[in-house]
């Protein structure tokens, strides 16, 4: 019997003990395991601030269709929604009565559009005084930002798209239905999604539209530039004896001790037309071809910037060059 009960107790001795020896076994695997782990932190990307920038002056008599078909874009391919800001900008023909009811009605229609899904600014400005509007708005706005105290990454991190009312006066019967608008658009607005991530790619890139010219511009005037970028250009001026001014605006670079502009050129501008493949336009390449649906505007420009006259036949509308 006393053999028995010493058996027992041995028994029970070695199960204590092989308990204990285990219990101590997983303390020391739990600690030696959370020692050793490689701690994973999720940090997110810097936020890209985007801002849509859209002004048309008004047709005194059709303007609604091609008004509502543009807004309605921004809406449909869900950039009215992701943007920081929509800011729409109208200007009428005159400054009279008719005028200001006609921007009335316009700035009413913009936010039947878009007030529900954009955060959304309207501005109206009686009176023709071409793109000035809109493209003064989409310099202020980088102005905005450096004196809200904002860094050089964060006017690096913003990006602006202008665009306008193209066709509003220039396409002849349906203006929804212009060559430039249903080629330009699909590009470089519908498209926003990978023009957002070209810039977050590619730290060298400041602007990106259908086509970039030599002197820096975006020819369509439909483009996307960093707010750090737009700082750094003149002040825009109103120029009523010429109206392309404001497309040749985004090329000028400005000093502000000597009040000089220069050309800022093309090394820093993305150009989107299909036939382009994402490279930047070479125009000093004899050998260089653009797709077919690339329009290139014949000019020469004021300032002597641009002399396109001679290579392209001196056609005043253009040509398109390549196949």
């Amino acid at each position: 019997m006393a053999f028995t009960l010493g058996r027992r107790l041995v028994l029970s001795l070695l199960l204590v003990l092989v308990v204990l020896v285990l219990s101590f076994s997983l303390l020391f695997l739990a600690v030696w395991t959370t020692s050793s782990a490689v701690v994973v932190v999720a940090v997110a990307a810097p936020r890209v601030r985007i801002t849509v920038v859209y002004y048309t002056a008004l047709h005194p008599v059709k303007w609604r269709d091609l008004v509502a078909v543009q807004l309605q874009t921004l809406v449909k391919c869900g950039l009215a929604a992701a943007a920081d800001s929509v800011e729409v900008l109208f200007s009428s023909l005159v400054d009279d009565d008719a005028g200001r009811k006609q921007l009335a009605e316009a700035a009413q229609l913009a936010k039947l559009l878009l007030g529900d899904v954009a955060t959304l600014r309207v501005a109206t400005h009686p009176g023709n005084h071409y793109e000035y509007p809109g493209i003064r708005r989409a310099f202020d706005l980088a102005a905005e930002g450096e004196l809200r105290g904002e860094s050089e990454d964060e006017q690096r991190r913003h990006l602006v798209l202008y665009h306008h009312g193209k066709g509003m006066f220039s396409t002849k019967g349906d203006q929804t239905k212009g060559g430039a608008l249903l080629t330009v658009t699909p590009v470089v607005v519908e498209g926003w999604r990978g023009i957002v991530q070209r810039f977050a790619n590619d730290s060298a890139m400041n602007k990106a539209g259908y086509i970039t010219s030599p002197a820096g511009f975006h020819w369509y005037n439909f483009w996307w530039a960093r707010a750090s970028y737009l700082r750094l250009l003149e002040p825009p001026q109103v120029h009523d004896e010429d109206r392309f001014y404001y497309e040749r605006w985004l090329g000028y670079l400005y000093n502000a001790t000597t009040g000089q502009v220069h050309d800022a050129g093309a090394a820093d501008s993305l150009s989107l037309c299909p036939g382009n493949r994402g490279r930047v336009l070479n125009y000093a390449s004899a050998n260089h071809k653009i797709n077919k649906h690339c329009y290139i505007c014949c000019s020469v420009w004021k300032r002597g910037l641009l002399q396109f006259g001679k290579s392209c036949g001196g056609t005043p509308r253009g040509r398109r060059f390549g196949s």
